[in-house]
């Protein structure tokens, strides 16, 4: 999501940062390890994670399809956006990044999760993995990327949403 197409195309897969395997909707991927601390019978992880990896695959879809108001669900106000380049702050700023990066035909998107992992108060989650992608490069020609990302997500009254992203 920088300025440079390579960065913006980073940035839309680290962004993303979304499982495309089939285990990606599942709520056991491959990778996936469960929190070493003891959970309360309040907070089912196993739910948690479905539903983390569930906004992974569905941003990906959005972004796929250049839907930029649907990727910004997934964000806090107060995001930072971290990639090559300068960080990005807030939403706003996000947002003019993604509807740039949209332009640059992103396809043949794949994400492996790496795993997503909670904080012992469960207020907090990261999920990891790494990316391949193609996209149009300056000349029109495809380019393709591939890197690893990582996402913090903040629990907001039972919805996850990406508070800091960064991607290499």
């Amino acid at each position: 999501m920088r300025i440079t197409l390579i960065a913006a195309s980073s940035l839309l897969f680290v962004g993303c940062s979304k499982p495309t395997p089939a285990t990606a909707d599942s709520t056991t991927p491959s990778g996936t390890t469960a929190s070493s601390t003891t959970t309360s019978a309040a907070f089912d992880e196993n739910a948690a994670r479905a539903q983390i990896l569930g906004a992974d695959s569905a941003f990906q879809r959005a972004l796929v399809s250049k839907h930029v108001d649907s990727l910004m669900a997934y964000y806090d106000p107060d995001v930072v956006s971290m990639g090559s380049g300068k960080p990005i702050k807030g939403t706003t700023d996000l947002r003019a990044s993604y509807d740039k990066a949209v332009k640059t035909n992103n396809r043949n998107l794949s994400f492996q999760s790496g795993g997503v992992n909670f904080s012992n108060d469960h207020s907090m989650a990261w999920d990891h993995g790494t990316f391949t992608g193609t996209s149009d490069g300056p000349n029109g020609k495809p380019v393709t990327h591939s890197g690893s990302f990582m996402n913090v997500w903040k629990n907001v009254g039972g919805r996850w949403l990406i508070v800091a992203e960064i991607g290499t």
